[in-house]
């Protein structure tokens, strides 16, 4: 799965992985992320040294966004300075998760934060967070995630009409959580039946719903399927949950959704690459 790796040192971060905890996994993509974007900083540093640290933080914040979103997220009152840039991004997670608790909201954590508490961990730009959103629950969240983060209401509202996803941009890290409208599938039903509140920090402890490693499985496939088969992250990011989990997955229930979701012969073939099959 890594090619720049032996195949013994691969075994031995597999097994490191599998027997470490969630909040440990989640905490190596916090350093992860301050790592890539204190080298990004770096970089513009050198590149522009004469300007100030809200100008490049606003570079950064261009690289990371794109240009559009970046002006509209640095337009409304976005936080100052390096030194509050680079909290966990679990933390920032965690922000939107006490709003949807606190609007009696069900939610799963999917994406990579999911894909990093089962399989292999990764940086990553964004959290996604699948949620039963109701319209009547647009007017509340946008109010009460609206002094941390850059969130548009009419945004939400179109993404629960259309089943779909809205942003949420954290104002002082940029970072972006994706929260996605739960179509009502069957598939969504049985994967929130089986969601499992795992500790993701422990100083105080916090705990987070997070979706199985066999839903994040089948997620991954669907999104990698929609995306032309082509993303080279989706397919790694399963082939490392697949490698960590081994035996511990339930074959079963993969094969029946898989097949019900049309994906079958992709988890086959990562069956295979794997070592499982």
């Amino acid at each position: 799965m890594l090619t720049d790796t032996h195949p013994d040192a691969e075994a031995l971060q597999i097994e490191l992985l599998r027997t470490s905890p969630t909040w440990r996994k989640l905490r190596m993509v916090g350093q992860l992320n301050q790592t890539v974007r204190l080298l990004v900083l770096a970089g513009l540093r050198s590149r522009h040294p004469h300007e100030t640290p809200e100008q490049l933080r606003r570079r950064l914040a261009d690289l990371v966004l794109g240009a559009e979103l970046a002006a509209r997220v640095c337009g409304s009152q976005a936080g100052e300075g390096e030194e509050a840039m680079l909290p966990e991004p679990i933390a920032v997670t965690l922000e939107v998760t006490d709003v949807l608790e606190a609007l009696g909201i069900p939610y799963v954590i999917g994406g990579s934060l999911a894909s990093a508490v089962h399989g292999v961990v990764r940086s990553t730009l964004d959290a996604d967070i699948i949620a039963d959103l109701r319209m009547e629950h647009a007017p509340s969240l946008g109010r009460m995630l609206g002094d941390s983060f850059y969130v548009d209401v009419s945004a939400i509202e179109s993404a629960i009409l259309r089943k779909d996803s809205f942003n949420a941009v954290h104002k002082t890290t940029f970072f972006k959580v994706d929260v996605f409208v739960s179509p009502g599938r069957a598939f969504e039903a049985s994967r929130f039946s089986r969601r499992k509140l795992q500790v993701v920090d422990t100083n105080p402890e916090r705990r987070l719903f997070v979706s199985s490693a066999e839903d994040t499985i089948l997620a991954k496939l669907e999104s990698y399927r929609r995306g032309q088969e082509i993303s080279e992250r989706q397919w790694s990011d399963v082939l490392g949950i697949l490698k960590v989990q081994g035996n511990a997955l339930d074959r079963e229930y993969l094969h029946h959704w898989a097949s019900e979701l049309n994906v079958r012969e992709l988890l086959d073939k990562a069956l295979k690459e794997s070592g499982l099959d």
